[in-house]
């Protein structure tokens, strides 16, 4: 999936050595010592390794394109060196509703001869279209509507395009035709054919039908004027004696439509409907229930986010190896469970140890360059492998791993299991001056006139400044703690907060309709919020948080900044996050007078999945700008800025608001608890020794 652009402010690890720097040489082993198990996927299938497809497949090395038959393997080229075997999912054609060359949209069918042989597809068949370059004012959009809407949290659509001569723009857009959420690009569009994707984050108001359009951003030859997008004509297949291709023509081929954060599968376009089964790659798992061993992977073009590389029962205490939809590497070994902590779906080499003693996790660019990733000193024993490992996807077929397999190793050498330390992102001139790891369980410090608290274990006030009852933004909470008694005249000992291993909870949670809804004036849910309003705030300065945030309909978390005095605006939203959006995180300030020119923000799309795992969420706030960050990232930035008073920290997390396409209210659907788990709240100042 595609990130937005930023840079890391430091190196992401800070204790996990590197191991080396030496290079993999394309076909030469990787194994350092005798392996039980050694499979080499670079140019044929390995002995034992059984491959299984229902139907077609297409295979795109480079410009050119054929088609497979079912259960033929695909090998990746590189330059004239088979890489390794590709391992691919379930994807469907795209074109279900166009019938006729000449209609709305594509036609998947009728076969055009195509003069000269030069424009044919990139299959070498003559089944190209056109798209026309028309007048705004005819309205007409180069676009299908697709009637198998997939339901997941993401779809992807793709096509090839290229012109008939030139180089120009041309804007691709997915969208949800009742919602109207989409996703654009602008491509550049050459001579050469040229695979191009988008990727649609769904969201649950996501009712309607997906449009998938070509659209003319730009001429072609010098631009004279303001690139502007226009409207096109419907497609129309090449026939001799058309009118001859003019300048700024494209040529379009294989569009299709699958469920997934990317583009994966080539399929056919001509003839029937086509849907290619999901590959099915298998070996025996026998080797991987070894009380011991080290098992290597070696995938060149790297791995997939939500992929899974390996399963071998993995539901049942065996062993499942993949990454989570943040691109942390992820293992399932026995009954332990193993994340990393970055995105490390980049790196070729993956290597899982495990033993008595424990298990690890490491990644890297090569064997002699990994990174430590995760590490837990507990036994996975006894492993419950099962009969057959399958490569590349669950069991049931899904999230596959859509990359290339080069080489698969296993030993029974294991190294001591090491220890992970989380990454620092804090500037190199900051100090810390406020913070709790909650590593003290006392939860008595949490409450409404924020006392109790101590040296490492500040108080927290369980409230924003006004009172309880008083409803913002259409919100569907009352923020509790075990002292408030509403209208009860006692106290209704709703606990909103729990730590546990370092760890606060502030559960979201149906008030009991009959001992509490009644007495905090029927609203139908509890929470939690703290703040620091009567024990500490500051002007700029950097402030972080490590939290895992949760999913599901009417949740809606948040960490922030309010100023000291009573008023407001002004707001620094360091994150804003929606139960239905996963995806994406959203970064804001507001100032005052508040209007379109002081308010800034964006949501940040496919960078994370804020509900996999612990996320690190950053703000530096300076004289100057506002930047912000998540996992190191520089994902925000507004300045200049009128922000300039001192003001304290929120954490807290609502259920439902005033606007359904932003924080739709709860319903039955809604997966509750809802658990907003932070790891630590930390505030940093310059210059503070």
């Amino acid at each position: 999936m595609n990130a937005p652009q930023g840079l890391k402010r430091r190196d992401l690890l800070q204790t996990a050595a590197l191991l080396g720097s030496t290079a993999l040489i394309p076909g030469a082993p990787v194994w350092a010592s005798v392996p039980t198990l050694a499979l080499d996927f670079r140019g044929s299938l390995p002995a034992g390794v059984d491959f299984r497809r229902a139907s077609a497949a297409g295979l795109a090395n480079g410009q050119s394109w054929r088609l497979l038959p079912a259960n033929t393997p695909r090998f990746a080229l590189q330059g004239s060196a088979v890489t390794g075997l590709l391992i691919e999912g379930a994807a469907s054609n795209l074109i279900d509703n166009a019938s006729r060359p000449d209609s709305r949209g594509w036609s998947r069918g009728g076969a055009v001869s195509l003069s000269p042989s030069k424009l044919l597809a990139p299959d070498g068949s003559a089944s190209a279209y056109r798209i026309v370059r028309g007048e705004p004012r005819n309205g007409g959009l180069c676009e299908v509507a697709v009637a198998n809407s997939a339901s997941g949290d993401f779809v992807s659509a793709s096509v090839w395009l290229r012109s008939t001569g030139g180089t120009g723009k041309w804007r691709l857009r997915l969208l949800d035709f009742n919602s109207y959420n989409n996703v654009n690009q602008v491509v550049t569009v050459t001579p050469e054919w040229r695979r191009y994707s988008l990727t649609l984050n769904l969201q649950p108001r996501d009712s309607g039908s997906r449009h998938f359009a070509v659209v003319w951003n730009e001429p072609f030859g010098p631009v004279t004027a303001a690139p502007a997008i226009y409207a096109l004509k419907p497609a129309s297949p090449y026939e001799p004696g058309r009118t001859p291709l003019t300048l700024g023509e494209v040529l379009m081929w294989g569009a299709q439509y699958e469920t997934g954060n990317e583009a994966s599968s080539f399929v056919p376009t001509t003839g029937a409907p086509a849907f290619r089964a999901a590959d099915e790659v298998t070996f025996s798992a026998v080797h991987l229930g070894a009380p011991s061993g080290r098992l290597t992977i070696v995938l060149p073009e790297g791995g997939r986010r939500g992929g899974v590389i390996l399963d071998a029962n993995g539901d049942s205490g065996g062993l499942r190896l993949g990454y989570s939809n943040s691109g942390w590497i992820v293992a399932r070994i026995g009954k332990l469970l193993l994340t990393g902590f970055s995105d490390s779906s980049a790196d070729p080499v993956v290597r899982l140890e495990w033993s008595a003693s424990g298990v690890q996790l490491f990644t890297g660019q090569t064997t002699e360059s990994l990174r430590l990733q995760a590490a837990v000193q507990a036994s996975p024993l006894p492993i419950q492998i099962g009969a057959l490992a399958r490569l590349g996807m669950t069991l049931e077929g899904q999230q596959p791993l859509g990359r290339v397999l080069a080489q698969l190793t296993l030993s029974a050498e294991v190294t001591a299991v090491g220890r992970v330390a989380l990454p620092n992102f804090v500037p190199a001139s900051y100090r810390l001056v406020f913070g709790d790891d909650f590593d003290d369980p006392d939860l008595s410090r949490i409450n409404e006139n924020a006392t109790g608290g101590r040296p490492g274990a500040p108080a927290w006030r369980s409230r924003y400044r006004h009172e309880r009852k008083t409803v913002i933004n259409q919100e569907k909470q009352i923020y509790m703690d075990p002292q408030f008694a509403g209208s009860a005249g006692q106290a209704l000992q709703v606990q909103p907060f729990s730590i546990n291993k370092g760890i606060l909870q502030i559960r979201a949670e149906r008030a009991d309709p009959v001992a509490v809804a009644p007495f905090i004036w029927n609203h139908s849910y509890t929470s939690g919020c703290i703040t620091s309003e009567l024990t500490y705030w500051q002007t700029y300065g950097y402030f972080e948080m490590r939290a895992r945030l949760p999913r599901g309909k009417g949740f809606w978390p948040a960490f922030w900044l309010l100023p000291k005095r009573a008023t407001w605006p002004p707001e620094i939203d360091i994150l804003e996050a929606s139960g239905t959006r996963p995806y994406g995180i959203r970064h804001g300030a507001i100032e005052k007078p508040r209007s379109a020119s002081t308010a800034a923000g964006m949501w940040i799309d496919q960078l994370i999945d804020s509900s996999d795992g612990f996320h690190i969420y950053g703000l530096e706030w300076t004289r100057d700008n506002i930047v912000f960050f998540i996992d190191g990232i520089k994902s925000f930035e507004y300045g200049p800025h009128a922000i300039h008073e001192d003001m304290y920290l929120l954490a807290n997390l609502a259920l439902g608001s005033h606007d359904p396409n932003w924080i739709p209210d709860p319903d039955q659907s809604t997966p509750f608890p809802g658990l907003f788990q932070i790891d630590y709240i930390r505030a940093y100042q310059r210059g503070i020794s």
